[in-house]
């Protein structure tokens, strides 16, 4: 039995090793947010956080251009508050804390974890902490996305990198085919201190993600872990700048009036509870052309995004 068991324990040993080998190329921005995350030697005096409008909309050398703050982009493609507040708890334990959060998150990510199997398929949690997370989704509830049928195999699957959930992604990569380009993609978000594009479209008129909510149906356990995000920032005597990321000009009136004023209503709630915090409720508009998808900003718009929030921001960079 143990010699019948050997293979596919070797596998499971060999992914769980070598995931930049054959993980598609997104891993490798989770990959070096989470070594910058956890590991010491560089305390920026500026983190940006987020989603992946954080991570397309924000160009750190732009925004720390004329300034001596250092600056650094961890937001992660497809997170919501759940995974950023461990990022910053995990950071704050081998890193001073940083004097500036800027914080950015979709306004669509406040209603549902659309990508919480990309979190457990890159186990970016420890065992600890995923632990933590589905003791509030029992508390809080959970919806299609944490709790479906089979959700425990697959939390089970995931972490020990079972070929059900890894061997396709091997056999696709021919084992270590990915190398190259995820390293390559690796040293480049370094590079851009973070930053990273998500469309590369020289303009995207396709409508976005909050176009698809009539109303602001926000999930218990994401607004569980703002709050906790928040509460942390605050504990650690760092201030906030809660900012919002352009949306594109196809977008913006098909977006319902009950999404818009539920988002405005927890912005607000945010404020009255966090006084000290800089709370920006105004979404930016931008033309189609700035656009590299119906999401995210090109670089094009990046640079223009970048060089806006530092004018606005003066006293951020100062």
């Amino acid at each position: 039995m143990i010699l019948l068991a050997m293979p596919l324990i070797i596998i499971c040993v060999w992914c769980t090793f070598n995931p930049m080998s054959y993980m598609a190329v997104e891993y490798a921005m989770w990959a070096e947010e989470r070594d910058f995350v956890r590991q010491s030697g560089n305390d920026p005096d500026i983190l940006i956080m987020g989603d992946s409008r954080a991570k397309s909309s924000y160009l750190p050398e732009i925004l720390s251009d004329d300034s001596n703050r250092s600056i650094y982009n961890i937001a992660i493609g497809g997170t919501t508050s759940v995974e950023m507040y461990y990022a910053l708890s995990n950071y704050l334990e081998s890193h001073k804390a940083p004097s500036e959060v800027i914080l950015t998150f979709a306004p669509y990510h406040f209603c549902t974890m659309d990508n919480w199997q990309q979190t457990l398929y890159y186990n970016y949690l420890t065992v600890p902490e995923l632990a933590e997370v589905e003791s509030r989704v029992t508390k809080l509830g959970g919806d299609e996305t944490t709790r479906y049928s089979g959700w425990f195999a697959d939390l089970v699957s995931f972490r020990l990198r079972l070929p059900n959930k890894y061997l396709d992604a091997v056999y696709t990569a021919r084992i270590n085919g990915n190398l190259e380009s995820n390293t390559e993609k690796y040293k480049a978000v370094q590079k851009d201190l973070g930053y990273t594009e998500f469309g590369s479209d020289p303009g995207n008129d396709r409508p976005n993600y909050e176009t698809h909510h009539a109303t602001f149906d926000s999930s218990p356990l994401v607004l569980d872990y703002y709050d906790c995000l928040l509460s942390l920032c605050a504990d650690n005597d760092i201030h906030v700048t809660i900012a919002q990321a352009p949306i594109n000009e196809a977008s913006s009136p098909l977006i319902s009036e009950a999404f818009r004023a539920g988002y405005n209503d927890l912005m607000t709630s945010v404020q009255e509870k966090y006084p000290s915090f800089t709370v920006e409720t105004e979404i930016p508009v931008y033309d189609n052309k700035y656009f590299g998808d119906n999401n995210h900003l090109n670089r094009r718009g990046a640079e223009k995004f970048s060089r806006e929030f530092r004018d606005l921001n003066n006293s951020l960079f100062e």
